[in-house]
């Protein structure tokens, strides 16, 4: 399955592929991270290596952007859905058990941040940001053969086409009952 496309003005795919390769950049708050990017199926491969460097406990964030099935009003904020003190076993065993939604599918996000502040972050483009840029995550990155690159993400692309899958729809409670996730409701501002 596939959770973002490049394509032209038109919606036709235009062949860009993410490129294999990693890149440290300052996120917007001025912090260091690194940006990983792989094709679709390396990257369960590539989140586990980085996710096993984190020190538990961990915590995690599933923020859905996107409820196919609840969509709701126009710009709604996306559904938080957390838990803490959880285990890498625990955390693997859900998302393989739910990999066609966590890899393949763009309506959420999946935040996971280690017992010392560190975090890897699976956005819905399919790319993972590793903080801060740690020779742990470049260890990690380099055993798996992900070299550091000049990298072009679909962030910088002009136009991306996201893919929600309806046969991941099912995947939803189940990867939320798998991390017994509690939905944290949106306070306005």
């Amino acid at each position: 399955m596939i959770r973002a496309t490049s394509v032209t003005v038109s919606g036709e795919a235009d062949g860009w592929v993410p490129p294999v390769g990693c890149a440290s950049e300052a996120d917007p708050a001025g912090s260091t991270r690194l940006v990983v990017s792989v094709p679709v199926e390396r990257l369960q491969a590539t989140h586990e290596a980085l996710l096993a460097v984190l020190r538990p406990p961990l915590g995690v964030l599933w923020r859905q952007a996107v409820d196919r099935l609840n969509p709701g009003p126009q710009g709604a904020p996306p559904a938080d859905h957390v838990a803490l003190d959880r285990s890498l076993e625990r955390v693997l065993a859900a998302t393989r058990a739910c990999a066609p939604l966590v890899y393949g599918d763009a309506r959420a996000e999946l935040w996971i941040r280690g017992g010392l502040g560190e975090q890897i972050v699976l956005d819905q483009d399919g790319v993972l940001f590793a903080y801060p840029d740690d020779p742990s995550f470049r260890d990690a990155l380099s055993a798996l053969g992900i070299p550091e690159v000049e990298l072009t993400t679909f962030a910088q692309r002009d136009y991306v086409k996201h893919w929600y899958h309806a046969e991941n729809d099912a995947l939803v409670p189940r990867l939320v009952s798998l991390l017994q996730l509690t939905h944290i409701p949106h306070r306005k501002g």
